[in-house]
């Protein structure tokens, strides 16, 4: 019996574990990014892609001759009789065997040459995929913060192969590889941006920038778990701080960061040096935005400026944040593009539902009625309900219809039939030849009862108002209509 979960980390009892053999399926970082880069390859390069495939498929034929070749020698000898070199016709088979058996080596050898060539050219394309595989774990990382934001590779393939042919062409190598990751970073930060709420969104942009960084070698761990961190030891500082303006948890902090590389270990020495500076610097409503006392902002780098920032202004880590993902990755990744409803539908297909998670104040129904009636999917075509008790049976109904005959179908309030959702999901798995126009759009509230089938296979679309003035006027200039 072989059981599977849809789980990417399912937590078993000890008497699970001692009663059945447990298989980790979940895909790696490094294997991931050897399957993104057979895509690319495909993408850009189809003609190494197909040399490949027929060179596996005959390399696979000879290593069968050889191995029949050899089986046959074999059962030859094992049932000759009498003396071997008076069997004219073993002997003969021998000198046919060996003289085949020097061909097909000769082949493989040939096969082993030509697959190393491919294999460095092939290589050439390697960041694309490095840079799409750590893209994918940060966002399916997000699950652990709500389990709405569920990601399945299967959907992660289709933002990926999308910004492969939606990446500006370019004949000279690095800079079309340039152009896709560009193109892949920024359409994984919309798509994430789109389903994750406001509060989430600088934490993402935090995570992406520092996997990117690690994945470049660019980032160092310790200063990672002392940003995070601060300094766990017990142990008190020997001496009081230089002045009554730094904290005592600064000041405790600070023991540790001198530790931390030549760069910070004339800190504690250069505080009590120049107090006033470092006083007056402290004092700045943005200090952050302000050059560091003794040409330290000239050394450091963006994440060393944040954990000298972190032992003295605590208060302002929140824009130091900001400021360190403009600065590393640029200033559109720490502002979320509005949504979109003509996006939302490009993108969902009719075996891709799309969930919208629902915020309080938030309703989405009435833009996807206006996006309904824009596309010629209003009146008669567009059907809706809101879920309830014994409501079950009757959304099948109109789901299975709407499936066949190409329309809309809104079931609403999805987190008010729980149990029903689980027969939903089986209505998804056997949904298999859908009408091209059929739409399947669900609203829901957050709810840890949401099936994690119906999750993977799913856009998510987060309904909240934007953060910020600036982003909200740009949703209300987006929403306004050209003749307005």
């Amino acid at each position: 019996m072989y059981l599977t979960s849809k789980l990417s980390n399912p937590h078993y009892g000890p008497e699970t574990f001692g009663k059945v053999m447990i298989i980790n399926y979940s895909v790696t970082l490094s294997g991931l990014e050897d399957q993104l880069l057979n895509e690319v390859v495909k993408h850009e390069r189809n003609d190494l892609a197909e040399q490949k495939t027929l060179l596996v498929e005959e390399v696979s034929e000879l290593s069968g001759m050889l191995k029949e070749l050899e089986d046959t020698l074999l059962y030859e000898l094992a049932n000759s009789t009498g003396n071997i070199l008076d069997n004219t016709e073993l002997i003969s088979t021998l000198e046919q065997t060996k003289v085949k058996a020097t061909e097909i080596s000769e082949k493989l050898e040939e096969a082993k040459v030509t697959s190393s060539e491919i294999d460095v050219a092939c290589a050439s394309y390697r960041p694309v995929a490095k840079r799409g595989s750590i893209l994918f774990f940060v966002m399916a990382s997000l699950s652990t913060l709500n389990n709405m934001y569920e990601l399945s590779l299967a959907l992660y393939m289709v933002v990926f192969l999308h910004a492969l042919a939606k990446s500006e062409p370019d004949v000279i190598l690095e800079s079309r590889l340039e152009n896709i990751i560009a193109t892949l970073t920024e359409n994984c930060y919309a798509y994430t941006c789109r389903s994750i709420f406001e509060t989430h969104k600088l934490m993402f942009s935090l995570q992406m920038t520092l996997q990117i960084q690690e994945g470049d070698g660019e980032l160092d761990r310790n200063q990672l778990d002392f940003f995070l961190k601060g300094n766990l030891s017990l142990e008190k500082a020997a001496e009081k701080p230089p002045g009554d303006w730094i904290s005592e948890s600064g000041w405790h902090d600070m023991q540790r960061l001198v530790t931390m590389g030549d760069k910070f270990v004339n800190l504690l020495s250069d505080i009590k040096r120049a107090e006033p500076e470092w006083r007056a610097w402290y004092d700045l409503e943005v200090p952050e935005s302000a050059p560091m006392p003794q040409n330290y902002s000239e050394t450091l780098s963006p994440l060393e400026k944040m954990l000298v920032l972190r032992c003295f202004r605590v208060d302002r880590i929140f824009v130091a944040i900001t400021k360190f993902v403009i600065d590393t990755m640029g200033e559109k990744y720490v502002q979320p593009p509005v949504l979109n409803y003509a996006e939302v539908y490009e993108q969902s297909t009719p075996l891709v539902p799309v969930i919208f998670v629902l915020s309080p104040g938030a309703d989405p129904a009435s833009d996807i009625f206006k996006l309904a009636n824009k596309v010629g999917m209003g009146g008669p075509k567009m059907k809706f309900m809101a879920l309830g008790q014994g409501q079950g049976p009757v959304a099948q109904s109109m789901l299975e219809m709407g499936a066949q005959r190409g329309h809309w179908v809104m079931l609403q309030n999805c987190h008010l039939l729980p149990n029903w959702l689980k027969t939903l999901e089986k209505l998804l798995e056997q949904l298999t030849n859908p009408s091209a126009d059929f739409r399947l759009w669900l609203t829901t509230d957050p709810t840890p009862k949401f099936p994690i089938g119906i999750l993977q296979r799913s856009l998510k679309v987060v309904t909240e108002p934007p953060n910020g003035l600036r982003l909200n006027m740009l949703a209300s200039y987006s929403k306004a209509s050209a003749t307005a």
